[in-house]
């Protein structure tokens, strides 16, 4: 999942005020149609041209069009590349996690090391606190949890520092996830909670939809299925106003886990294929390694091993090519309609979380 917050430069003029305006609205496609029209315009500054196709990236980026996102991001950066090389290496931090989503996460990991050095060089706290952030998200995906953590935890004491609160928020909400992927479930919710809190007084609907969604991931990871229930019922609904497909496509992901784990097989597939389909048209293949096992467990649980196992070759065949360490961890687990134990491979990237028997909670 993306949060859904940029530095900040000096604004051009009032069209891109009223393009970040819709995004702080999390009005999305209106944003992105603003940034479009601007670059419509035919007597654009270099500068300007740079700051919308870097805005257009942003928006993009949040809505899960990736490839369109990293073609933006590039142009943005060349452009900036001799006129103000921190704006250019914004432009290349957002690259990063485009990359990242399209199950790139190693080849984030160097743009975003570097990225980080130059913003300590320039002595820009709120570059540092960003690029921390965008690094403890890129570890966690790439299964380096501990890594991760301490990068989340820096970017939260700058953030601190600089009095952003808009980042506060985001970086509570990557702590509650990194938490409940270690298995400490009761620090996952609390700050889950406080990213909820700043949200909802912030007004921010992606973010408060975001932060629902983790608050019915802890209830779920807990065992509480019934009370996750309504967490993403409400997230869903937000995420279908505003049009985000990422976040969106998790949010079903998890309401069908959450069917699985009631016994509920025929909701939970029709909640996967929801998210499964999402996650084709984003190209998100952590996305689909997920979906595919779902499919997998709830065939098998409805007593058909044979096509169970034939989704778990599917995301097999995905997560052996991957990067994602997590993600091959979870499909080496579910193995053949049984749960095989990798508890030491587990407690080896950091995380308590041990599944044992079926069902799995898969995290």
């Amino acid at each position: 999942m993306v949060a859904n917050f940029v530095k900040v430069r000096n604004l051009l003029n009032l069209h891109f005020q009223k393009a970040l305006k819709a995004r702080k609205a999390s009005k999305f496609q209106a944003a992105q149609n603003s940034y479009q029209a601007i670059l419509r315009k035919t007597n654009l500054s270099p500068d300007e041209k740079a700051e919308a196709f870097l805005g257009l990236a942003d928006v993009e980026r949040i809505q899960g069009y990736f490839q369109q996102a990293l073609k933006h991001y590039r142009q943005a950066s060349k452009l900036f590349h001799n006129r103000d090389p921190v704006a250019s290496l914004d432009a290349q931090v957002g690259w990063a996690l485009a990359a990242r989503a399209m199950g790139q996460p190693l080849q984030a990991l160097k743009t975003l090391r570097k990225a980080l050095i130059f913003y300590q060089k320039q002595k820009d706290l709120q570059g540092q606190a960003f690029a921390h952030w965008a690094l403890g998200g890129t570890f966690r995906i790439a299964g380096n949890m501990k890594v991760g953590l301490q990068h989340l935890q820096t970017a939260l004491r700058l953030f601190k520092k600089s009095d952003d609160l808009e980042g506060i928020s985001y970086v509570c909400c990557a702590l509650g996830g990194i938490f409940r992927m270690l298995g400490r479930y009761a620090e996952s919710e609390k700050f889950y909670r406080e990213a909820s809190r700043r949200m909802r007084q912030r007004h921010d609907t992606f973010g408060i939809a975001y932060s629902y969604c983790g608050l019915g991931n802890v209830e779920r990871m807990a065992g509480r299925f019934n009370q996750a229930l309504p967490f993403y019922k409400k997230a869903e609904k937000l995420y279908a106003t505003i049009g985000d497909r990422v976040s969106y496509a998790y949010t079903l992901w998890s309401i069908g886990t959450t069917y699985k784990m009631l016994g509920l097989q025929t909701q939970a597939l029709g909640a996967f294929y929801k998210a499964d389909n999402l996650f084709k048209k984003t190209g998100d293949t952590r996305g689909r390694i997920y979906s595919l096992l779902g499919f997998a467990e709830s065939e098998w649980l409805r007593g058909h091993p044979a096509k169970g196992m034939a989704w778990w070759k599917q995301a097999k065949a995905i997560a052996v090519k991957s990067d994602f360490v997590w993600e091959k961890l979870h499909v080496e687990s579910f193995r053949g309609g049984a749960v095989r134990n990798l508890n030491v491979s587990y407690r080896r990237i950091g995380s308590r979380f041990h599944p044992q028997s079926l069902p799995v909670n898969w995290p």
